[in-house]
């Protein structure tokens, strides 16, 4: 219950802040006309008895007491109507921006490896136009109130017995409630298997994945998962529901015999002349309504519930966890100096053994450094760390021997640029696609075009229809798919936006490149633009080790530790993993045939688990 009441107070204040006037008066106005709705019966109860008795003005005054309750509850709903419209959406809307704050404004990226705040998410993102409802549940539901308040007090009038009417409406309440709790539990329940389902209709509708699911025929393969993943949040959605209706059904049957029971007795009071046919008129009308508004009841509860639990959901997003926040961190930073891990470890959220460390490392200020390992030896979580998207679980990074835990990590960021190996496909207008590396200069042509220079992407920009006011991504009409490489290469002109980072990390920045395009790029990330004095510390991650080998520094990862780390020239003397990797992928690209032989001849030993502080 008290879920629920914050959740409420939470959807209020929005629609206040959102509109202030709309949302005064719309919370007036629905109980208001519902309570006025009430009057009606007493003008038809005045209308009949003056017609029964024959009194002309008795009558006429029901009748205009009716004709006038009816035209202001009928204008008065058109209007709050309206306004519960727009304010619905403002709420919507607004819901909207928080959540969009919520997954992105949190200091680092943890949780998006927490399954419980991802299961939170997809349930969230799957009702999100529930937020707007939820104010309009909440309306309603206090307009069904007023309507009912309106229609005890005036049977009340005619048999104090009749007033005890809803009671019975409140075991029917437990049952909606009852329902609604456990359909919600269901899909809490089958939160997972709805990702899943996304996923592979994502898969199977998506033109990237078109030509394995061609090639290896898998079209009736995930359709058939699809359907697996539906049955089973769907068979839990399915019995919660059956269960709930067998409760509403009970509680429905209750509160029909407490009615006719109700119709009975004024019945009789009529024919005993102890009450008024105009009466009895107004107990069949006020009892007509009841049925209605417990019909409603039903229906307005269920929907207060599901939109409440969202907003509840909401709320549990909200209240997640986010390590590091920013108050009273320092933003100063030193001009330039070593970037050192010290004792440096991360472990993803939920798992039980890191992902990376604990390792020691000095990554020199102005040096090429390059990571290299097997899939999954922790490369890309070594380049999020360092770029500040996750804290260490523990150990600490020092720039300059100043601890990057007590500086605000935006300010850290504002002098990192990257590539990503998941890179984003902004699907904007060519130059934004660009320019957002640097909002400052988002709309600066000169900058994009030096940028896309800078990267070897002018070409892609100028085989465009529109250049760089190109729409870019299939979203929209007018819009242009690129190929991979293409999209990669506006992903590299994007981390050049800023000139004069200290940091620039490149994890795999030409997985969908040639090589020799890949050769071309680190050449150009290699070609001083500054003094030697200022040049940023580049660390690159690539699995083409042929590409590398000219990096100041090479550290070789393997299961989240350092196994190795030098130049180039030394690690190959060394014989161990990383000279065994070199001459595989000598061989594969058709370089190196003397190195192939020279590491066949050796034994094969490996060097230790070496370090640096």
């Amino acid at each position: 219950m008290r879920n629920w009441l914050s959740a409420a107070r939470l959807v209020v204040g929005v629609a206040v802040r959102a509109d202030p006037r709309r949302a005064v008066l719309v919370m007036v106005f629905v109980p208001l006309f519902n309570i006025v709705a009430a009057a009606q019966a007493l003008g038809l109860r005045g209308m009949v008895d003056g017609a029964v008795a024959r009194q002309v003005t008795e009558a006429l005054t029901g009748g205009l007491v009716l004709v006038l309750v009816t035209v202001f509850v009928h204008q008065a709903s058109a209007v709050a109507t309206d306004l519960r419209q727009v304010l619905q959406q403002r709420v919507g809307l607004e819901f909207d921006r928080r959540l969009m704050t919520l997954c992105s404004g949190p200091t680092h990226i943890s949780h998006y490896h927490d399954p419980e705040f991802l299961d939170t998410a997809e349930l969230v993102r799957q009702r999100r136009t529930e937020f707007g409802g939820a104010f309009a549940a909440l309306v309603e539901n206090a307009g069904l109130l007023a309507r009912f308040a309106g229609a005890v007090a005036l049977m009340a009038i005619v048999s104090p017995v009749l007033a005890l009417l809803p009671l019975f409406i409140v075991p029917l309440a437990l049952a909606v409630r009852w329902q609604a709790t456990a359909v919600a539990a269901a899909e809490v329940a089958g939160a997972e298997a709805d990702r899943q389902r996304r996923a592979l209709l994502t898969l199977a509708t998506d033109p990237a994945a078109a030509p394995e699911v061609r090639l290896y025929r898998l079209g009736d393969e995930i359709a058939a998962r699809h359907r697996a993943a539906f049955a089973v949040s769907a068979r839990r959605r399915e019995s919660a529901r059956t269960r709930g209706a067998v409760a509403v059904a009970a509680g429905w049957l209750l509160f029909c015999i407490a009615l006719v029971a109700g119709l009975y007795l004024v019945t009789r009071s009529v024919l005993a002349g102890t009450a008024s046919a105009g009466e009895a008129v107004l107990v069949l009308l006020l009892g007509t309504r009841l049925v209605g508004a417990t019909i409603g009841l039903s229906w307005l509860i269920g929907w207060l519930r599901r939109a409440l639990h969202t907003v509840a959901l909401y709320q549990r997003l909200a209240g997640y966890p986010h390590p590091g926040a920013v108050e009273g961190r320092s933003r100063d930073l030193p001009e330039q100096g070593d970037l050192v891990l010290d004792g440096v470890s991360f472990r993803y959220p939920g798992e039980a053994t890191p992902a990376l460390g604990p390792i020691d490392l000095r990554l020199p200020a102005g040096a090429t450094v390059a990571i290299v390992g097997d899939n999954g030896a922790g490369k890309s979580t070594l380049v999020a760390l360092l770029a500040g998207l996750y804290p260490p679980s523990t150990g600490r990074i020092t720039f300059g021997g100043q601890d990057l835990a007590q500086v605000d990590p935006d300010v850290w960021r504002t002098r990192v640029t990257a590539v990503f190996q998941d890179f984003c496909r902004f699907e904007l207008l060519a130059r934004e696609s660009v320019g957002v590396g640097r909002l400052s200069a988002i709309d600066d042509r000169e900058a994009v075009g030096r940028a896309l220079e800078s990267a070897g992407a002018a070409t892609v920009v100028g085989e465009l229809p529109a250049g760089l006011d190109s729409r870019l991504g299939r979203t929209f009409p007018d819009g242009t798919d690129l190929s991979s490489g293409q999209w990669q290469k506006l992903a590299l002109a994007r981390g050049r936006m800023r000139t004069t980072p200290t940091v620039v990390l490149l994890d795999e920045p030409a997985a969908s490149l040639d090589p020799d395009s890949e050769a071309e790029l680190l050449r150009r990330y290699r070609t001083p633009t500054r003094s030697a004095a200022d040049a940023p510390l580049t660390v690159v991650v690539s699995h083409r080790l042929t590409t590398v080998r000219d990096a100041d520094l090479i550290v070789v990862l393997h299961e989240g530790r350092i196994i190795e780390y030098g130049p180039h020239a030394e690690l190959i003397d060394r014989a161990g993993r990383y000279a065994e990797m070199y001459a595989l992928h000598a061989a594969a690209y058709g370089a190196g045939p003397t190195v192939l032989a020279a590491a066949a001849t050796r034994d094969g030993v490996r060097s230790g688990s070496t370090q640096t502080g």
